[in-house]
């Protein structure tokens, strides 16, 4: 993968508006309908998976209005030993998000048990990919699940082993480093980690056996406290305004942001509790500008 994120980036990602409205620079000028594979690999297993990061451009009058960014999944079958690829007519192709390929990401590492993404457009057959632990030939195993047009359904299973994993999960942080290629290496992967709960209560109940006695100490020297104990009051209240931030800011979101992504309003929640107050304000008042920045910034091929 020998990508210049920045200048990828700064030349197909960055639109300029005019009168008639955003612009786009083309991502396959030769091909204009077509898109662009910035990197590939092959799983050949049981079945194939091609992988690919992918730009593709919409097009108005001649002119590129959007550009939609994503990691493309090819399924096909393995017939008689030999590998269909793009001639398996019956192949299942999906683009992943951002979204989906952070699940995606942290199912590959080990953070969750599984993975699940569906893609339903009006229109458009739904589509699934689906990914689970095996203790057969392969560690890990994707499938890809389409409704075809006349009711019926298929699926292709693949099953991925070490190297492939590996060769996934670089793809996936290659898309996190396109759409933010100013961000370092360990930004994103803390970013790509999965959303943990925090803790609901800052208080431990430390239980005394009954069968011993308890001397207590006298009054007028305090008690050193033990490792371990009660963290200090000022943790405590830190701990509950994250808490009361955070549902201030899904209150907002839900219920008076017309777009009500649960991904952007994830990403303001894991960020600082001053910035959570920001947001909460501006959407009381009904200014969902910085929501839209952040909203443009995780779904670029919306804008």
């Amino acid at each position: 993968m020998l990508i210049d994120f920045e200048t990828v980036h700064r030349t197909y990602l960055k639109g300029s508006m005019d009168e008639a409205g955003w612009s786009f620079n083309p991502v396959n000028p030769a091909k204009p309908r077509t898109g662009r594979h910035l990197s590939t690999h092959q799983v050949f297993s049981n079945a194939g998976l091609g992988v690919a990061l992918y730009l593709r451009n919409d097009f108005e009058a001649g002119r590129a209005i959007k550009v939609h960014v994503g990691l493309k999944l090819v399924f096909s079958r393995k017939v008689k030993g030999t590998f269909l690829l793009q001639d398996d007519m019956q192949k299942i192709s999906l683009t992943l998000d951002m979204g989906g390929v952070r699940s995606l990401y942290a199912w590959l590492a080990g953070d969750t048990p599984n993975f699940t993404y569906e893609i339903i457009r009006p229109g458009a057959p739904k589509k699934q990919v689906t990914g689970f632990e095996t203790d057969l030939e392969f560690p890990l195993s994707i499938r890809a699940f389409e409704n075809d047009s006349d009711g019926s359904a298929r699926s292709i299973l693949v099953g991925l082993s070490d190297t492939d994993i590996f060769h996934l999960q670089l793809h996936c942080l290659g898309l996190a480093k396109l759409l933010y290629p100013s961000l370092s290496d360990t930004a994103l992967l803390a970013h790509m980690k999965p959303r943990m709960r925090t803790p609901t209560s800052c208080t431990t109940t430390t239980g005394t056996p009954s069968h011993v006695n308890v001397v207590p100490e006298p009054t007028e020297l305090p008690a050193e406290p033990p490792l371990g104990s009660i963290p200090a009051n000022g943790e405590c209240l830190l701990e509950v305004d994250i808490e009361k931030a955070k549902k201030a800011v899904f209150a907002v979101g839900k219920n008076r942001w017309p777009r009500k992504d649960i991904g952007t309003i994830e990403h303001i929640q894991n960020g600082p509790v001053d910035a959570m107050d920001r947001f909460v304000k501006a959407g009381n008042v009904g200014d969902f500008t910085e929501w839209d920045k952040i909203y443009g910034l995780l779904h670029p091929s919306t804008r």
